[in-house]
């Protein structure tokens, strides 16, 4: 694939938008992120993965014990009784996601990619839904759970990421006005649902031609 191209997918918790982004990504042959970026801001913050891990998608307000001591981050060490917000955790994360758009294609997926490389080019914002009963199936399979378990997990995991991308970004999750293009993959299915990405971003791969 010749010229640049990021997409990044926000997507509800059951809606399959992992399973479409990875299709996605071996479709065009470039790279995939997802819970990878929790590791890349590990390594290059130095800081444990586990407090990425803890903040990851969550509404951030409280203060996360940062780290214990030996734990350091561009050669600063923080003591014991240093703590290390959830905001901070969200900076060292966007300026991952930053550098990976910037050294080429990619698909992206959840963590507010879209806002924070929304003064980016080439850049295709996506979101990704599905009706309650595929969602709702697909919780139950996931979690390996009863069908009451799953719709109280849906819920949460809503109200979760609604809460963290809401109140990391001036724009509202799941609203057709934070992105490019949102679509329901219950009435597309995943492959289609990639191939109109593909379609609408004008991505086409050498096969193709």
């Amino acid at each position: 694939m010749e010229k640049r191209i990021v997409v990044t997918i926000g997507r509800q918790f059951g809606s399959g938008g992992r399973i479409v982004g990875k299709k996605l990504a071996e479709q065009l042959g470039i790279p995939y992120y997802d819970k990878e970026l929790i590791n890349l801001a590990s390594k290059e913050s130095g800081i444990c993965g586990e407090f990425f891990e803890k903040a990851d998608e969550k509404n951030s307000g409280s203060l996360l014990k940062a780290l214990a001591m030996g734990f350091s981050m561009n050669n600063a060490i923080f003591q014991s009784n240093d703590y290390l917000s959830n905001e901070s955790l969200f900076q060292i994360q966007s300026e991952v996601i930053r550098k990976v758009a910037a050294e080429g294609s990619c698909v992206l997926v959840g963590r507010c990619a879209d806002y924070i490389l929304r003064d980016e080019p080439d850049c295709v914002h996506v979101f990704i839904s599905a009706s309650w009963q595929d969602r709702v199936r697909r919780a139950m399979e996931y979690n390996r759970v009863p069908e009451k378990e799953a719709e109280e997990f849906l819920k949460k995991a809503d109200k979760s990421r609604a809460s963290y991308y809401n109140y990391y970004t001036d724009k509202v999750w799941g609203a057709a006005g934070s992105y490019d293009l949102c679509v329901n993959s219950s009435l597309y299915g995943i492959d289609r649902t990639v191939d109109f990405i593909r379609q609408f971003a004008g991505i086409d791969t050498d096969a193709d031609r």
